[in-house]
């Protein structure tokens, strides 16, 4: 009968105390250890050489099923962000690995929310821009590549846009940056 006293007694104790404080949970830590959350990265995909003031993109479209492949290099939605300085000459490989879909890419406004389609096709840059953008049989078709080539002639904020009507309004665009300050990189 004691030992049921005790038990008994431990229960009550336990109940008026309520649970005890959880612990803090630990801070979120990055996905990479050795990379800072905002830190510019270099990945395979982005070179940078600052005696030429070139910047080489590999620009995936559909590189991942994420967002019904319709992502740059596995970015949507405003997810990743391409960052080049102000006056270097920008090379970008558009190469479409989506097996269903023709994409486009295109250097356009940042805005808050993108139209199902786009009327007009004015890069900020000349020539920043795949052909035949707005159109899902004649712009960049599965499995086929394209390159174009454009000068970063004024520094701010803008996209990476897929013109084909509606791959923008579900998300596939990305940020891109150009820096006053030469900054070059990726943030993920």
């Amino acid at each position: 009968m004691r030992i049921l006293s005790v038990s008994a007694a431990a229960m009550v104790l336990l109940a008026a105390c309520g649970d005890p404080e959880p612990a803090d949970p630990p801070p979120d830590a990055p996905a990479d250890p050795a990379v800072a959350p905002g830190e510019l990265t270099t990945p395979g995909w982005f070179a940078v050489d600052h005696d030429a003031e070139t910047v080489d993109i590999q620009l995936i479209a559909g590189e991942t099923g994420d967002n019904n492949y319709w992502n740059f290099n596995g970015f949507y939605g405003g997810d990743g962000e391409i960052v080049v300085p102000v006056g270097y000459t920008v090379t970008v490989e558009l190469d479409n690995r989506d097996p269903n879909m023709a994409h486009s890419a295109g250097v356009g406004e940042r805005q808050a929310n993108y139209p199902s389609t786009f009327s007009e096709v004015v890069p900020v840059f000349e020539g920043a821009v795949s052909s035949n953008p707005t159109s899902a049989t004649e712009s960049t078709l599965p499995g086929e590549a394209e390159t174009f080539t454009f000068v970063a002639t004024e520094a701010g904020e803008f996209a990476m846009i897929c013109y084909v009507p509606a791959h923008a309004v579900t998300g596939m665009w990305m940020p891109f940056t150009v820096s006053a300050e030469g900054e070059a990189g990726v943030r993920e």
